[in-house]
């Protein structure tokens, strides 16, 4: 409404000030003004209380109802002197019911309406009373009918971009909806007492499968397994009795297919949580429930592959292991090549000339240390192979590991890397083959899913427990969020990897930021695997007194 309120308070103060300035015109040069132009004067003049009234109350019907009463009261004075039922100004009669139509209420207009018709009654029964004292040309019939069809266009066409833009700021909201819903991790509902249901928000498409919007039944009942039924209905019916919120784990089936049809049904677990309305709302709800479904069992959990199998050809992890195998190559052939120059022309070089290849080969070796390194943190562990020992790491070191080796692959996806580093940060004890090894596959994840232009931040939160790696992303060309929606296959291998070197992951979502990825390191007092006993200094102190 507010550009209904800017142009009604331009056009309100606008019609004032010009009366304000032809006044002392008229009386200047053409002296007292006869009384039509005092009408028209006095309508102007109108229009400046209309415009406080509606600057300091904002009531935006009202103030339509009482600028349309006042066009229509000055019409019919126009008429009363003008000829009263054979007026040209009698055809403007019409214009107040169309000015009213900008109001929200249809009262307003259905008033401004009858208003109009009591005037038009009044202007045909008091027309043979009242003397007529303006003789207007014949033309002006035709002129104020041309100009009563270009005023009635003019506020058709504001009517019309009114529409438009309410159309438009709609279609924004939806889509912004939309995109919130699609970055939550959970489904809302509502069921009323007839037993509709309808999405209130979430992403149903990518947690059932289907589209579901508005239902004229309870389809989550019919989704749901057959032994979860009776414990749905019970706690339906006592959230509607005593209005206390209840929580159940049911079994819904998932994909398009309805109950009832042939073939294998596909079930996953969900937390199914039930509250009725609030106590304010209970009137315009009805009675009505609101449920909220989150997936705690993933329906991929049966065909993730198997600890110690290698990642399918073409993805990002063997790209990463080509291009360090690659490099060491490189530089193992170029250690090669130095040192036959050196068998070779060694006696007839120069001293300058054979410390400037012997540092040529020690920084060519130092490349392929860390080349080979990083290429046997990619290799998956064997089964049967004695784990890592836990030692100390440190992870600015780890994310500098990473960059270096991830960096080739974000530069040909155009993705920029922003991983802070943080030189203080306390000592954890891992496996570092295996915690390097997951960091890896979850940034080069990251970085292949987030498209081009995005950028990739980490940033390590020291907390007095642990440590705390966050890793987001954003792409901004798009300006979209990104989500981990399609890399759930690739994140549940390294939270495997993780628990195993003494770590956590997990994702967390949040209302317009999207999915991020979040390690957390424990820190330790000093190295072992979790569980184990600690030192004989530890077993020996005193337990606490406990009260």
């Amino acid at each position: 409404m507010a550009p209904l309120h800017r142009s009604l308070l331009m056009s309100c103060l606008l019609s004032g000030t010009v009366a304000l300035f032809i006044l002392p015109l008229h009386l200047a040069l053409a002296g007292p003004p006869h009384v039509a132009t005092l009408l028209v004067l006095a309508w102007m003049l109108c229009q400046w209380p209309i415009a406080h009234y509606l600057s300091r109350t904002g009531a935006m019907n009202t103030t339509i109802a009482l600028s349309s009463g006042l066009f229509a009261s000055f019409v019919a004075a126009v008429c009363l002197m003008t000829g009263g039922e054979s007026s040209f100004a009698l055809l403007w009669l019409l214009i107040p019911p169309v000015e009213a139509a900008f109001a929200t209420n249809r009262k307003v207009t259905l008033g401004v309406s009858l208003y109009c018709c009591a005037l038009f009654a009044a202007v045909t029964l008091l027309s043979a009373s009242v003397s007529q004292n303006v003789t207007l040309p014949p033309e002006a019939g035709v002129l104020a009918s041309l100009a009563a069809f270009l005023y009635t266009g003019m506020l058709a066409s504001r009517i019309s971009l009114d529409r438009h833009r309410a159309s438009s700021e709609l279609l924004k909201s939806d889509t912004r909806l939309e995109r919130v819903s699609n970055s939550v991790c959970e489904v809302l509902l509502e069921l009323d007492k007839t037993g509709r249901l309808s999405v209130l928000g979430g992403p149903v498409r990518r947690m059932f499968g289907l589209e579901a919007s508005v239902s004229d039944e309870d389809w989550i009942f019919r989704r749901m397994n057959v032994a979860d039924r009776p414990h749905y209905l019970t706690s339906l019916a006592d959230v509607r009795e005593s209005g206390a919120e209840a929580r159940l784990d049911v079994r819904l089936r998932l994909g398009s297919g309805k109950p009832g049809d042939r073939g294998y049904a596909e079930f996953a677990l969900f937390r199914l949580r039930l509250r009725s309305a609030r106590a304010d709302e209970a009137a315009m709800a009805g009675g009505s429930v609101v449920l909220a479904l989150q997936e705690i069992e993933s329906r991929s959990a049966e065909h993730a592959p198997k600890q110690g199998a290698l990642p399918p050809a073409g993805s990002a992890c063997w790209t990463l292991i080509e291009e360090a195998g690659s490099s060491a190559r490189d530089q193992v052939t170029e250690i090669v090549d130095l040192a036959s120059l050196v068998e070779s022309e060694g006696k007839s070089l120069s001293q300058g000339s054979l410390h400037q290849t012997v540092r040529r080969i020690r920084s060519a070796g130092d490349r392929s240390a860390r080349s080979l390194n990083a290429l046997l943190d990619l290799v998956p562990a064997v089964e049967g192979r004695l784990p890592d020992a836990y030692c100390k790491v440190d992870v600015a070191d780890c994310l500098t590991h990473s960059s270096n080796l991830i960096g080739p692959l974000a530069d040909r996806l155009k993705v920029s890397l922003d991983l802070a580093e943080t030189a203080d940060l306390p000592a954890v004890f891992v496996e570092k083959k295996k915690f390097r090894q997951s960091l890896h596959l979850i940034l080069s994840e990251v970085v292949e899913t987030a498209g081009a232009g995005a950028l990739v931040h980490a940033e390590a939160v020291t907390g007095p427990t642990c440590i705390e790696l966050v890793i987001t992303a954003c792409n901004r060309q798009s300006s979209l969020n990104w989500t981990a929606e399609n890399s759930m296959t690739v994140f549940e291998n390294a939270a495997r990897l993780l628990e195993e070197a003494g770590a956590d992951l997990s994702l967390r979502s949040s209302l317009g930021a999207g999915d991020r990825v979040v390690i957390v390191i424990p820190v330790r007092a000093e190295k072992g695997r979790p569980g184990q006993a600690g030192s004989a200094a530890e077993q020996s102190a005193p337990w606490a007194e406990s009260a």
